[in-house]
């Protein structure tokens, strides 16, 4: 009886590490399959990235929380909170232990939809509880279009923090946004960084282009990748270079485009043509 009690209060307080996504600024590298609301169950056994929050703390510093999610299979499912540099990737760490992680998971579903997070957990002994997250400072974002590979957000004017501690006064602090065609992460074509991701301050959210890096060079702007003049669509994390001497492959084995159009490279960049 005593365990069973610890059980349920360990679930029932899984929400407290997410108090401060309400301060979050953008939601980057949702995964790109799952659909609102729908419950996880493949691939089993598999862990994926759901999403990460980029928010910012009273000092105005800003952090980035990876969630990810073992599917049930064999095993039930486990949730894992992972906190990394901004100019990271979060695939970089899906096998890394994280900071927070919660295991005798058997189901679980979110939904990210105007400026709201929910995310439902089922453990193995059917307890169920819900995360409702508003997010203060994400305006108003646009559902992703079917093929984009990044959601399409907006930056506040204003940032409204939520102090992790004491009783200091909520203050708007002005935000900088970046206009569309800015480069905010420059990756060349050797995969080498040459300046940390700054895409958080674009104005209307970011796309990448794939290069068959981990992580490829990163525009502001609205994404309608795969379609016609546009950047090919990333297809999923994998990393993709075969060799030290990447070129870009006009098959779509790592990159697409809509029906009707194929990849063309520009340099080691695809576009759909």
């Amino acid at each position: 009886m005593i365990a069973f009690l610890f059980t349920l209060i360990s679930f029932m307080t899984l929400a407290n590490p997410t108090l401060k996504w309400s301060n979050a600024i953008e939601i980057v590298e949702k995964h790109e399959f799952y659909k609102n609301n729908e419950v996880i169950t493949k691939p089993e056994n598999s862990w994926q990235v759901l999403f990460a929050v980029l928010y910012r703390d009273e000092n105005m510093v800003t952090f980035k929380d990876c969630l990810f999610y073992r599917v049930p299979g064999i095993e039930p499912g486990i949730l894992k909170l992972k906190t990394i540099s901004i100019e990271k990737s979060c695939g970089e760490f899906i096998f890394s232990d994280g900071h927070q992680q919660w295991s005798g998971l058997k189901s679980l579903q979110f939904s990210i939809a105007n400026d709201f997070l929910s995310l439902n957990l089922t453990n193995s002994n059917y307890q169920s509880e819900k995360w409702d997250i508003p997010f203060f400072n994400v305006y108003r974002r646009p559902v992703p279009k079917i093929l984009s590979n990044s959601a399409e957000y907006r930056s506040p004017q204003f940032i409204f923090l939520n102090p992790h501690r004491g009783n200091a006064p909520i203050t708007p602090q002005k935000s900088i946004a970046l206009k569309d065609q800015t480069p905010c992460h420059n990756v060349s074509d050797t995969c080498e960084e040459k300046s940390p991701s700054i895409c958080f301050q674009c104005e209307h959210g970011w796309f990448e282009i794939p290069n068959g890096c981990p992580q490829g060079p990163k525009f502001c702007g609205r994404s309608e990748c795969g379609l016609k003049n546009q950047p090919a669509c990333r297809r999923g994390m994998k990393y993709q270079r075969k060799t030290a001497d990447y070129e870009c492959r006009l098959d779509q084995s790592f990159a697409y485009c809509a029906k009707g159009l194929s990849v063309q490279c520009q340099g080691n960049l695809p576009y759909c043509l």
